[in-house]
């Protein structure tokens, strides 16, 4: 059985990457061919870990917290407005032009405007307190996540995350997890000032990473920050689309991290 097969099993086996199947899977697997790449960037938000479904549960809990005389329908449009952000305004946190919590903020006030609802910097606080314990409580790995790191693994790639989230946030994410310890490398937005799609985050990803640009393979789930990006730095880029809307255009992605060891021994 090669290594694809064995990470599609295990997958499909909902086994997580500490399990004894994924230590045999190490052990068991062969690989055919040289090493596709030194170093893989991995997104993390919706491509390790399902933030987006996180994020409309803690956007939940914090509207109930700050307007529980509101209707659960005007509170769930105040959800899907912060999880959608349609004023962009995660971009400009990004970009340098915010921090986390100044972003956080103005997010919360775009989502509340729209939403007709009354909002006050002073129910900030309030808001944490819904939202902090309900984001973590709602972190979930991907079922393909582990099994993909433990392939680029076995392969001797050295596996980078690479995320626009902040450090504070990532690092929860990792330790409720139970996967902090995995990682040896992560690039937030706070490590270098700015985010994705700026070409320095690529760079420094694979500088940490010990591979060149053309040496490194970025996979994640947004095609403009992501793909593009990587690509405009001098990467490799990989399009993971879980949902399956890619558009005509675009190359061929992925539906699943199962699909990672056979995409990485393609031309991407």
């Amino acid at each position: 059985m090669e290594l694809t097969d064995l990470v599609g099993a295990a997958v499909r086996g909902g086994l997580s990457w500490g399990s004894d199947a994924l230590a045999r899977l190490r052990q068991r697997s062969g690989i055919d061919g040289p090493r596709p790449c030194d170093a893989l960037i991995l997104d993390v938000d919706d491509t390790l870990v399902d933030t987006d479904s996180a994020l409309r549960t803690a956007a939940r809990a914090a509207a109930l917290e700050v307007w529980p005389t509101t209707s659960a329908a005007v509170r769930e449009g105040f959800a899907e407005l912060f999880l959608t952000d349609p004023d962009g305004v995660f971009g400009r946190y990004t970009a340098g032009e915010l921090r986390f919590h100044e972003m956080r903020k103005a997010r919360i006030a775009v989502a509340a405007e729209r939403s007709g609802l009354l909002w006050e910097a002073r129910r900030y606080r309030r808001f944490c307190s819904g939202f902090d314990p309900a984001f973590a409580a709602a972190q979930q790995l991907f079922p393909d996540a582990m099994p993909a790191v433990v392939a680029a693994e076995r392969w001797g790639i050295t596996v980078v995350l690479l995320t626009n989230s902040s450090s504070p946030a990532t690092r929860m994410k990792l330790q409720v997890l139970g996967v902090a310890d995995r990682f040896e490398h992560v690039v937030t937005t706070d490590t270098l000032g700015i985010g994705k799609p700026d070409p320095s985050v690529f760079l420094h990803a694979c500088e940490l990473g010990g591979a060149a640009p053309e040496a490194a393979v970025a996979v994640g789930d947004n095609y403009a920050n992501d793909v593009a990006a990587a690509r405009a730095a001098g990467l490799r880029g990989l399009w993971l689309d879980r949902s399956g809307r890619g558009t005509a255009g675009e190359p061929p992605a992925i539906r699943s991290l199962a699909e990672l060891p056979a995409a990485l021994t393609r031309a991407v």
